[in-house]
């Protein structure tokens, strides 16, 4: 997101998360849901040498640690 800082993007994520988690999906018309969350993260370019290359190809290594972890 550009023209955003780290916080604005946290708050933004945690929403769309929230929306996500609070919205049930139908299953191909049968009766229940299917619950879905979602792992949102952020990443900035903080420090010289930054690239957007560099920083997506170290949020998916994190976000990878991350889902080894969760429940």
């Amino acid at each position: 997101m550009q023209d955003c800082d780290r916080d604005k993007a946290i708050q933004v994520g945690e929403r769309l998360r929230q929306c996500i988690a609070a919205a049930p999906f139908e299953v191909g018309g049968r009766a229940g849901t299917l619950l879905v969350t979602a792992s949102v993260g952020v990443a900035a370019l903080e420090r010289a040498g930054d690239t957007p290359e560099l920083i997506r190809a170290e949020s998916g290594r994190i976000l990878g640690v991350g889902t080894r972890f969760s429940t």
